[in-house]
């Protein structure tokens, strides 16, 4: 008996850290599938403008919120995103400003454009947003490419031709350095999502354990 008493005092801790990493590699893999279903909405959101899918609104946000069934994000059993849970989901679309952005922002052109750059353009060649949707727990996480000022984005998510074009506030603060490099007038579709997975965290053998993950399309 005193044996298996010595045995199990070490072999107790051992067993849950196992089980506790095991639940939090099967937490970061859920965490990657819903970005991956976001992005996706997001793509056709962006893409095919007839489809009606708003990811600004709370009907629309519940298809992901379902997927992160589990993770804490939902308030209620309609899967409405929570404020305060334990989950958070990021949508942007990130442009690298060019000639279509600066024409359509900058409004009369000025007499020295086209062409367009700095000077007549502030933000000709930055990586600006175009869009910003978030859901869940919005106070607790931001994104990792950096947030526009919340005045700038409209109700719908979009962010005006204006201060696309002009707006330096608007410019992210690390995407072209850690993410994707875009080319004039291109465009990309981020998803990140952050959780919080302490209640797989038996004994508390790390503190406040986060899953991050981000999708790129």
């Amino acid at each position: 008996m005193l044996e298996f008493a010595l045995a199990m005092s070490l072999l107790v801790p051992l067993f849950a850290g196992m089980f506790s990493i095991g639940i939090m590699m099967s937490k970061g893999i859920e965490v990657g599938n819903v970005c991956e279903d976001a992005v996706l909405l997001l793509v056709d959101s962006v893409t095919n403008p007839n489809s009606g899918l708003d990811l600004s609104q709370p009907q629309n946000q519940r298809i992901i919120v379902r997927a992160a069934s589990g993770l804490g994000m939902a308030s209620d059993a309609l899967f409405d995103p929570s404020s305060t849970g334990t989950a958070v989901v990021i949508l942007s679309k990130v442009v690298m400003v060019g000639p279509t952005e600066c024409s359509l922002g900058v409004v009369p052109a000025p007499p020295s454009a086209p062409p367009w750059n700095s000077s007549n353009c502030p933000n000709y060649g930055q990586y600006v947003f175009e869009y910003r949707v978030g859901f869940g727990n919005t106070t607790r996480w931001s994104s990792k490419i950096g947030s526009p000022p919340a005045g700038l984005v409209m109700s719908n998510g979009n962010i005006s031709a204006t201060d696309i074009a002009t707006n330096p506030g608007d410019i992210t603060t690390t995407f072209g350095t850690s993410v994707m490099t875009l080319s004039p007038s291109s465009f990309a579709l981020v998803s990140e999502m952050w959780a919080d997975v302490s209640n797989v965290n038996l004994f508390s053998i790390w503190m406040t354990p986060i899953v991050y993950s981000r999708t790129v399309s």
